[in-house]
């Protein structure tokens, strides 16, 4: 009783602080995950609003909305919590040292790979930091193959060759998994320019993203990268 009595005072203070505007779209959305929960049918679709605008640099906003249905909100639910397992027992298995030399782990994020994964297909390309475990298993990899990759079995990712760092999947066009800090920005740039340079007429080229962190974004070659992928106008999107 405790428990939700302090659930329901923390609800209630952050309606309080919150603006006219984010307090209606919070009590918008609370009624849609009501609508959501008591749907009859998994194919039957929900409009959830974002409350907080976008703000972008020379180029139109995305919609402020987001339109999905029960079976795919309970997939990417069963996705994330799988990857929340996984991650625990990489973590246990590194304490106990069956896991040698680097294990970077993902948990916390979750929502990041499940999110960007639900807005490509596997014809765009992903390229991330060393904390890759979760992108990996989005884009196609198994359970198994990311444990065998950590252990250094051939059954691994790349053939327990790379570890938890250095993970793959050329048929997905995931390209790892960048040990050293910063480095998957120059080549997300890259990435993205090949299918410009490729590019015949006006045919859709694939999208090519890069993650890096708090360490990456002092690196002038994040910088330059960025900017050079803009001059050209490459398909090409940084995430920090």
């Amino acid at each position: 009783m405790a428990q939700t009595g302090l659930g329901l005072m923390s609800r209630r203070l952050v309606l309080a602080s919150a603006s006219a505007p984010l307090r209606s779209s919070i009590l918008s959305n609370a009624l849609n995950v009501r609508e959501f929960c008591s749907a009859s049918s998994e194919s039957e679709s929900v409009k959830f609003d974002i409350p907080v605008p976008f703000e972008t640099h020379l180029c139109d906003p995305p919609e402020q909305s987001a339109v999905a249905t029960k079976q795919e909100m309970l997939e990417y639910h069963r996705v994330m919590y799988g990857m929340r397992r996984m991650e625990i027992s990489c973590d246990q298995e590194y304490k106990a040292k069956h896991i040698r030399g680097f294990c970077h782990l993902y948990d916390g994020q979750e929502a990041v790979a499940v999110g960007t994964q639900a807005a490509l297909t596997n014809d765009d390309d992903w390229i991330t930091t060393y904390r890759c475990h979760g992108a990996a298993l989005v884009r196609g990899s198994t359970y198994q193959e990311i444990f065998e990759e950590q252990f250094g079995y051939k059954g691994g990712v790349v053939g327990g060759k790379g570890g938890s760092m250095h993970m793959y999947n050329k048929k997905t066009n995931f390209y790892g998994g960048a040990a050293i800090v910063g480095a998957q920005v120059p080549v997300g740039t890259g990435l993205a320019f090949f299918h410009k340079y490729k590019r015949q007429g006006e045919e859709k080229t694939p999208v090519s993203l890069a993650f890096y962190g708090d360490g990456s974004a002092n690196q002038v070659s994040t910088g330059t990268s960025i900017m050079s992928s803009a001059w050209t106008g490459s398909e090409y999107a940084a995430f920090k």
